[in-house]
């Protein structure tokens, strides 16, 4: 096997190594494994981890449970006074509670709705909240806790609320998708009325409402003086949140394919996948700047989008079905900062005072707060690489980017089995230099990693980028498959039929017996090493009855050779290939394989045409008889010329040519008189061609 060398680049607290670990090969090739890009550390398991777009894995944000027995399947919006209390709107009973900023939970209104689907809270601290299935909204007011009926839509649903500058309140509401303006003192007007079944977010920004819809995912925008200007339609079907940052940016999600129907109401609409799908669904966000530029800037790894807040330069983006909080930057890369048990991130807030990150959840329904500190640990597991047969491992290195206080180590585990079960190694201890160190785990076909990330006290991550590990297959033996003689026979459809189109076969070779070979032909043979290696060949003859193999030619490295057979005596003969598997290893532990061709014959030699006769059988004609004799195959064919005419066949006293010895008479036509050449010319099946002539004298 030849030398090779493994360039190991190592990224180690901000510093590139290069660090070259050479390998003296023992067997086959040297293979290294190397896992580096998000698709990659996707196969494995990870906990407590976050992988992201940019090809990283780092520890995921510390998430903190806000305890107390809400007892909801569903948390659907949050919002937050001037005190710094929080309130939550919930399904299906409908209720709304309060968070003080120490975490304590209390109930504030049970209201006869199933859903509060939307809260807002005025600069006098009055709560307002959007309900189904009546499309009441209720009113609060600061320091009465007395809820009252401020507005009644009249529609099945109040998805969204949001304030103007002058303090009217929007309402988007369903199943007709009418937007309404309310004023303070509780009178209100429907401002438009839209061709989509739900209006199903609003969103202040500026001197502006801006309102998107589910049925055409439309973005609208609603001036100062009341005015409705289509702002974008996207190609999706449901604008579902929106956000937007200090520059006047616009963020939209908007969703594809065909939204839900609950399980207890057919005609009831779900918000975004809450139950089954009828199809699959694609979510996206959208960029739409002040100059009204729309560009789509991300494509959510998720099928669906439920919140987005804009977070510094970033969005925080809340997914489901797998209940993920994403960050994601404003040129499309993200990264996973929080993994949540429940189903579906419903709502995101950030909270006025230091800017804390709250999230609720459904399915079922849980409020966190996102701590802008990490994990102190977490673990990613490999998939389970196959060297494809038992292999000895190498060295296992990585590159890393780690802040002062964080680490990163990883152990190895192998088994022949492909998934990992009580028959596998145990873990190894700790491998502690990303630069490289030996493998301890023992030789085998199958191959995992972990990695342990660990933070001492969360203010930071390390980073992995890169696992990489060397291994060497065991040598197994090459074989060799087949070794034949090329053109072995002359013509598929074998020796020639009979007068009567039979085929030889009652005596002689028969029709299944090989055809002899003569001239240039080519040996070929077909061989293969499971471990990929490289093969050298030799190729040996020896007649049949002989001992000893005689050496045709050796250190070949392609699987034919051609021979001229002219150059063997006619004879019944075998040929041997040998393949070894020197080119990719030491002689000490070179192994091969050989097989032997079917016996094949060499003919050489032309049939022998003897005892013409020509025998007087009247009117101008004349018998011509003889007799064919081959030493090493049978003839094949008889033919006659008279006096230089064309060849014409002729047929064996048996009509059928499968013999070394055949016997012929054949009458010719009417000859005039005089002297007349007739030659014979036979074939053998090996395509040697024997002549001889009669001169003879017709009356």
């Amino acid at each position: 096997m030849n030398l090779k060398r493994l360039f190991i680049v190592t990224l180690c607290i901000g510093v590139i190594l290069l660090v070259f670990v050479s390998w003296s090969a023992v067997a086959v090739t040297t293979t290294v494994w190397e896992q580096n890009s998000q698709k990659d550390f996707e196969s494995g398991k990870p906990k407590n981890v976050s992988i992201t777009s940019m090809d990283e894995v780092l520890l995921s944000r510390e998430l903190v449970a806000i305890d107390g027995d809400m007892s909801e399947l569903r948390i659907w919006c949050l919002a937050e006074d001037s005190q710094g209390n929080v309130y939550a709107g919930t399904g299906d009973k409908g209720r709304i509670f309060k968070i003080t900023g120490e975490g304590a939970i209390s109930l504030l209104f049970d209201s006869p709705e199933t859903d509060i689907f939307s809260l807002i809270v005025d600069g006098d601290d009055n709560i307002y909240a959007g309900t189904s299935p009546d499309g009441v909204i209720y009113k609060i007011e600061a320091g009465r806790d007395i809820p009252e009926t401020f507005f009644s839509t009249g529609e099945e649903y109040v998805w969204s609320l949001a304030f103007d500058k002058a303090g009217n309140l929007y309402a988007g509401t369903g199943i007709t998708g009418k937007l309404y303006k309310i004023t303070p003192d509780g009178k209100g007007e429907m401002i438009y009325d839209s061709n989509d079944p739900h209006i199903k977010c609003l969103l202040s920004s500026g001197d502006n409402v801006y309102a998107g819809t589910e049925g055409n995912g439309i973005i609208y925008k609603i001036s100062a003086d009341g005015k409705v200007f289509a702002l974008y339609d996207t190609s999706e079907r449901e604008i579902s949140c929106m956000a937007a940052d200090a520059d006047g940016n616009l963020y939209v999600a908007a969703a594809s394919g065909e939204p839900g129907v609950g399980r207890d109401d057919p005609g009831r609409p779900v918000p975004l996948g809450l139950e089954r799908e009828r199809e699959e669904r694609k979510s996206y966000i959208y960029q739409i700047t002040p100059d009204e530029v729309a560009t789509r800037i991300w494509k959510s790894p998720d099928l669906l989008i439920f919140s987005i807040i804009v977070d510094g330069e970033n969005l925080m983006v809340g997914t489901g079905d797998k209940g993920k909080v994403y960050s994601v930057t404003l040129d499309g890369d993200w990264s996973p900062v929080a993994d949540c048990e429940e189903s579906q991130v419903l709502a995101l807030h950030k909270k006025r005072d230091g800017g804390e990150i709250w999230l609720a959840t459904g399915n079922s329904g849980k409020i966190y707060r996102l701590s802008s500190n990490y994990l102190k640990e977490g673990t990613l597991r490999s998939s389970a690489h196959d060297a494809s047969i038992t292999s000895s491992w190498g060295n296992i290195s990585w590159d890393a980017v780690q802040a002062v206080g964080t680490d990163i180590t990883l152990a190895t585990r192998s088994g022949n089995t492909e998934k990992p079960d009580e028959t596998w190694s145990k873990w190894s201890d700790p491998y502690t230099d990303p630069a490289g160190e030996a493998i301890i785990s023992p030789p085998a076909r199958f191959m995992v990693w972990r990695a342990k990330l660990t933070s001492d006290d969360g203010t930071a991550t390390p980073i992995l980028k890169r696992v990489s590990m060397a291994y060497l297959q065991k040598n197994l033996k090459p074989s060799v498959r087949s070794v034949v003689i090329a053109a072995e026979k002359e013509r598929n459809d074998g020796p020639p039929r009979g007068p009567q189109g039979s085929r030889p076969g009652n005596k002689g070779q028969g029709e299944s017996e090989k055809v002899p070979l003569r001239g240039n032909k080519t040996i070929k043979w077909k061989a293969k090493d499971p471990n990929g290696d490289s093969l050298e060949y030799s190729v040996h003859f020896r007649g049949a009855g002989e001992q000893n193999w005689k050496l045709l030619e050796e250190e070949l490295s392609g699987t034919s050779l051609p021979i001229n057979t002219e150059s063997f005596p006619d004879g019944t003969y075998f040929v041997r290939v040998v393949a070894t598997d020197l080119p990719d290893n030491p002689t000490n532990i070179v192994l091969s394989d050989e097989k032997v061709s079917d016996p094949f014959d060499i003919d050489n030699t032309p049939p022998m045409v003897s005892e013409l006769e020509t025998t007087d059988a009247g009117s101008g004609r004349y018998v011509v008889s003889g007799r064919v004799e081959d030493a090493a195959s049978y003839v094949k064919k008889i033919q006659y010329s008279i006096d230089a005419d064309d060849w014409r066949l002729v047929f064996p006293a048996d009509n059928i040519l499968d013999s070394r010895m055949e016997s012929f008479a054949f009458p010719t036509e009417p000859l005039k008189a005089g002297e007349h050449t007739i030659v014979i010319k036979a074939t053998d099946a090996a395509g040697n061609v024997g002549m001889a002539k009669i001169v003879m004298t017709a009356e």
